[in-house]
């Protein structure tokens, strides 16, 4: 569980894990993969890249658990069941606002890698833009928003987490085109499931 031993990002990560699944029709976070629980992948990934700091939001004692294992501050959502909106605004307010920014990122991703966030964060720190990754005209995730918009971010409800943010400022949000790829997949509806398995 060591830390790669490179410069620090000036970002915090967030990893979003209070969804509850409706359309999988089952706890996604917790359906294997590849001998694992599919949540473990987002944790360790952020644990083994050099962010300033980490949380997860959750409100799942064995993910918070195995969260905290690998370094994360553990953020409970009590109004997760209203909306991503609600959740990325808990996960906010547990930022300290001395980095330069939030990278939210879902535990429902597990192909994500650490070149994807490498690229990611390197368009961050040249753009200086929320930064949103765009897959054939498809607005993606894991997205990267500049520490001014933390109190925007902080009073987010509804079920749109920060697709609402960037649809406010469309001049401030650089889109990140990207090639296809397996990495950006998010694992929503039982056919994404059965798919990755193939």
């Amino acid at each position: 569980m060591s830390l790669l031993s490179e410069e620090k990002w000036n970002l915090t990560a967030v990893v979003m894990a209070a969804g509850l699944s409706r359309r999988m029709g089952a706890d996604k976070l917790h359906l294997p993969l590849e001998g694992k629980p599919m949540f473990q992948y987002a944790v360790e990934l952020v644990a083994q890249l050099p962010f300033a700091a980490r949380r997860i939001v959750t409100n799942q004692r064995d993910i918070a658990a195995y969260a905290e294992e690998w370094g994360l501050q553990v953020i409970p959502s009590p109004h997760a069941a209203l909306g991503m909106g609600y959740s990325v605004a808990a996960g906010t307010q547990a930022v300290d606002k001395s980095t330069d920014g939030i990278l939210f990122l879902n535990a429902d991703q597990p192909f994500l890698t650490k070149e994807i966030l490498q690229e990611l964060y390197g368009i961050f720190m040249e753009k200086d833009q929320i930064i949103v990754p765009c897959i054939e005209g498809r607005k993606g995730s894991p997205c990267i928003f500049p520490m001014r918009f933390w109190e925007e971010l902080c009073t987010l409800q509804g079920d749109k987490g920060g697709r609402q943010v960037y649809a406010r400022h469309p001049d401030e949000t650089f889109f990140a085109e990207q090639a296809q790829d397996r990495g950006f997949a998010d694992l929503d509806v039982p056919a994404d499931y059965r798919a990755c398995q193939e």
